[in-house]
């Protein structure tokens, strides 16, 4: 008998999402936007597993993994991301991290155990020698660019105990 190769569920989707929802729900994505929605059999799948009908699932984009997938085997998610392995994925893409109650009895809240909050993708590499910071749009009268190196050099560097809460703070 065969023996079956065991691959990890997170490691599957960052590899390629979309073949991850094929594998694993038989939901295919449309191939020329990358946001196909659940078809066929991916929504009655999903359904058996959970026990009941999901909810808004014709408009669930293809490649995402459900939040419901996530809690488990994040550990090493969170150790590459930096963060602390008992916080909450709550998504993957992009990265949506909570930070449980029980772990913010510090008086300031590590790094590590601090949500993450992103509204698009991260980049899949970051060069510190090529980053820049542009400020520009509507209200600037002079946009100004500036590197990493230029901001550590001109720009004094402060520390202050602030309270930071996410805009989007609906779940608290």
């Amino acid at each position: 008998m065969k023996e079956k190769k065991t691959v990890n569920i997170h490691r599957l989707y960052a590899e390629d999402p979309i073949e991850a929802d094929r594998l694993l729900f038989g939901r295919e994505s449309d191939p020329v936007s990358r946001r196909g929605f659940l078809r066929r059999t991916g929504l009655s799948a999903m359904a058996a597993v959970l026990g009941g009908p999901i909810v808004f699932a014709d408009h669930m984009p293809g490649g995402l993994l459900p939040a419901l997938l996530l809690q488990d085997g994040n550990e090493e998610a969170l150790k590459k991301l930096g963060k602390h392995t008992g916080l909450t994925i709550l998504n993957d893409k992009p990265w949506n991290i909570e930070t449980p109650a029980h772990l913010l009895d510090d008086e300031v809240t590590p790094a590590d155990r601090m949500f993450l909050r992103n509204n698009g993708l991260m980049p899949t590499s970051i060069d510190p020698a090529t980053w820049t910071l542009t400020i520009d749009g509507e209200a600037v009268t002079k946009p100004v660019s500036f590197t990493l190196a230029e901001l550590k050099q001109k720009f004094t560097h402060h520390s202050y105990r602030l309270v930071l809460e996410c805009g989007g703070n609906g779940r608290a």
